[in-house]
């Protein structure tokens, strides 16, 4: 009753507070509420839950159903976080985990290049984070904001810094066939929008249930929940509807048979690299020849299986080599061309006598090693037959080219090379366009900043501290083959090499250009030795699947270590090279043969390109610029001093 009493005796204030103190008072009601260590404890198990669910969806665990709930729980808590720079952080470092984790077969090729990228690829989760809770406080339920900024921060990852388009959520998806269709209207990130858009419901659920007390958490109405199931439920249906009318439709013609072929040499980034390359070359040309007597169509090898200058405008100027490649290297590129002419033509007979050479070389390279040990069992042979039917013969290999340059005296590729069933090489060859950073070329060689890639380069454990000049140079044209059936029709078709066949634009422009389709199918040469056995292969191969269902074209992949096999245009893997019921392990090797089925079917995406990964990032870049604006910009105009206070100063 007293402090009553006494508090009436006070005399009122009459006067209004200052101006300038009232930007303190909202301060400092944003930071009271919960503590720091409350929020980091409430989005501790969800953050752990999403990193374990996201790992289990793709290679080799599969457990895709947790696709459409695994961003579900981080999310939840990015939302109801009080302080925002907790949620972007706790983002960034779930993220960070997440491509250590699952990118870990970067580590014995570059360790700390796979540090540095896994943390550049997590700053796409704080960008989500950034869109889903803006979009939040405008009453933008996350059914709508997930999907789009899931997609526009992939598209990033897909093209920013030359691209690293690994782990789109749509990849974990690769065997539900109809679900995947929709790849030929919007690519990959079609995909990717539909299980983005079922985590955003359950966000909104989880919200309903468990709501925070900051704006971004406070649960919709139930009108808005009943829109977003309803929208939500329309798009999946759409997609599987869509997707079951476009594989029952389908009529597929047969095409030319082709043979892929797989040996297992893995790779290492340190001197010897690998098994001899005469060895290698004569183990894969066995198996050659072994799929040459089941008369093949075309025999395809992987990317650069055997270290050899194998292209013709560079062997047949043989004065000009010496500053370019040791002469024994030079002669190993050229019994590689022979025999790799000889097979061709169907003259075993020939390939073998090249073999022995091979194989006298070895025998000898070995005895200025070692003058005391025994020589290297006998390198294997082709099958010994009748001259068999000519074949097409599909090589990687590296080219050179010399130029007239002060600073760069000779170019080199990463080239696909084609044997005509005359021995002939094609003049045409494809160069890889897309080279992988660091691991093909080291940026900065052709700028001023040179000084730059002279530290880079010296970094890489591939020029040896610096010693070699090891960078390749970028092709510049989507080069297609021309191949002929044992009936006489003529196809054509685009080689991504390698890595390229994650790049949804390469394989996009190697099929379709102008609008019109230029290619038949894709044949995919890889060397993925450099992982072992690792989660990297069949991860590739999933990613490989929805290059054939956005450009409707059947895919034919050779690669070393595996692995090798094709996929339809509806993204239905089959025929792989295997052992024991395995398709990736230690020792597989062998061939397959298929006839390559060709789609007549239009693609939206194949004619278009990625028009929707380019609209749903126009939508998320306006949420990220309404962020700017609302906060950050009417921030700064808030605690600006006002004209009359600064005149008083």
């Amino acid at each position: 009753m007293a402090r009553s009493q006494s508090r009436l005796l006070q005399p009122k204030n009459t006067e209004s507070p200052p101006p300038a103190r009232e930007p303190q008072r909202r301060a400092s009601s944003r930071q009271s509420g919960p503590g720091i260590g409350r929020d980091l404890r409430a989005a501790g198990l969800p953050c752990l839950a999403t990193l374990v669910m996201l790992t289990s969806i793709f290679p080799p665990f599969e457990l895709w159903p947790l696709a459409f709930v695994g961003l579900a729980p981080w999310i939840w808590s990015a939302c109801i976080c009080k302080r925002a720079w907790v949620a972007y952080w706790l983002a960034e470092f779930v993220g960070w985990f997440f491509f250590l984790i699952n990118l870990y077969w970067l580590n014995p090729v570059t360790g700390l290049g796979y540090v540095a990228l896994a943390f550049y690829l997590a700053i796409y989760w704080p960008m989500t984070v950034w869109a889903v809770r803006t979009g939040r406080r405008r009453g933008i339920s996350p059914v709508f904001t997930l999907p789009v900024t899931w997609v526009a921060c992939e598209f990033l990852r897909a093209t920013v810094m030359s691209g690293f388009p690994w782990f789109f959520m749509g990849h974990a998806l690769y065997k539900q066939l109809p679900l995947i269709q929709i790849s030929d209207l919007g690519g990959a990130y079609a995909v990717s929008f539909v299980a983005a858009m079922i985590n955003g419901l359950v966000v909104e659920l989880l919200l309903q249930k468990f709501p925070g007390t900051t704006l971004e958490a406070r649960p919709a109405s139930r009108r808005t929940v009943m829109l977003g199931a309803i929208a939500t439920l329309i798009v999946m249906a759409g997609s599987v509807g869509y997707g079951f009318w476009r594989i029952t439709g389908a009529t597929f013609t047969k095409g030319p048979r082709i043979a892929v072929i797989q040996e297992d040499f893995p790779l290492r980034n340190t001197y010897p690299y690998s098994e001899p390359q005469q060895v290698i070359f004569a183990r894969y040309l066995s198996l050659a020849g072994q799929a040459a007597l089941q008369e093949p169509d075309l025999i395809v090898f992987p990317e650069t299986a055997w270290n050899a200058v194998q292209n013709r405008g560079f062997l047949e100027v043989a004065h000009r080599s010496a500053d370019i490649v040791n002469a024994g290297a030079y002669l190993f590129g050229k019994v590689c061309d022979e025999a790799i002419a000889a097979l061709a033509r169907g003259d075993h007979s020939a390939a073998n006598q090249w073999i022995e050479r091979l194989e006298r070389d070895l025998e000898k390279t070995e005895r200025r090693r070692a003058p005391t040990t025994q020589p290297s069992e006998f390198l294997p042979r082709l099958p010994e037959a009748p001259r068999r039917r000519p074949v097409t013969v599909l090589v990687g290999a590296v080219s050179v080219e010399p130029v007239e340059a002060a600073a760069t005296r000779w170019l080199r590729f990463n080239s696909a090379l084609l044997y005509h069933p005359t021995g002939e090489q094609s003049r045409e060859r494809y160069d890889k366009i897309h080279l992988v950073p660091f691991g093909e070329a080291v940026p900065f060689r052709h700028t001023k900043l040179h000084f730059l890639y002279r530290w880079l380069n010296a970094l890489s454990p591939f020029s040896q501290g610096g010693k070699y000049d090891y960078s390749l140079t970028p092709g510049a044209a989507y080069t297609r083959f021309e191949i002929s059936s044992r009936d006489g029709r003529k196809f054509r078709f685009g080689t991504p090499i390698c890595y390229e066949d994650v790049m949804p634009y390469i394989s996009r422009g190697l099929v379709w250009q102008d609008g019109e389709r230029r290619a038949d199918m894709l044949v995919n040469i890889s060397n993925d030795g450099w992982f072992l056995h690792s989660a990297e292969l069949p991860q590739h191969l999933a990613i490989c699947v929805f290059r054939a269902v956005e450009n409707r074209v059947s895919v034919a992949r050779a690669v070393n270590t595996g692995i090798s096999g094709f996929i339809d245009p509806n993204g239905r893997i089959y025929s792989l090279v295997t052992h024991h019921g395995r398709a990736w392990d230690a020792g597989i090797a062998g061939f397959s043969i298929e006839e390559m089925l060709l789609d007549a079917r239009d693609s939206l995406y194949g004619r278009v390109g990625d028009w929707f990964a380019i609209l749903c990032l126009i939508l998320t870049g306006l949420l990220w610029f309404d962020a700017v604006g609302s906060r950050w910009i009417a921030s700064m105009v808030r605690h600006a001093p006002r004209k009359g206070q600064t005149d008083a100063a």
